[in-house]
């Protein structure tokens, strides 16, 4: 086998090793959505512990893939943009950027609704002295009643 076959082999072993990770990112990707739904912190924890491994697994990955493509003819890291494997790698990271930007707008909105109630348990502020110690309105004088 010619150093461009092998160096081809490994791109697409490559290749092949994105698109597990990206559709293994999907399903934690479900997960983590679920867990968020059902607000269950064990398994949103989880689901976050397997994204930090993907998303280094797919760093990794990608890196290797650079590395390969730069060797190939120097050519630059798009070179393989062509294949169907890259297309349907390409794909799948979209569809989990997406997914990703989806939960993260639901953590937003979990986040509002909790310091609404947050605001409305813990009633009004009081001030209870200002900046000059005084208590307040100790300033101004209320009429009490009229006699």
């Amino acid at each position: 086998m010619t150093s461009q076959g092998t160096t081809d082999s490994g791109m697409e072993r490559l290749l092949d090793d994105q698109i597990r990770t990206a559709e293994a990112m999907l399903g934690t990707l479900a997960s983590e959505n679920k867990a968020l739904l059902d607000n269950d912190i064990d398994a949103l924890n989880s689901a976050g512990t397997d994204k930090t491994r993907l998303l280094q697994t797919l760093e990794s990955l990608e890196n290797e893939r650079r590395q390969i493509a730069d060797r190939r003819l120097h050519l630059s890291a798009e070179a393989g943009q062509g294949s169907s494997r890259w297309r349907h790698l390409l794909e799948l990271m979209q569809e989990c950027r997406e997914r990703n930007q989806n939960n993260g707008a639901l953590v937003k909105v979990r986040r509002d609704q909790l310091l609404k109630v947050m605001k409305i348990v813990s009633g009004p502020e009081v001030e209870l002295y200002d900046a000059s110690g005084a208590g307040p309105n100790r300033g101004a004088t209320h009429q009490l009643g009229r006699a």
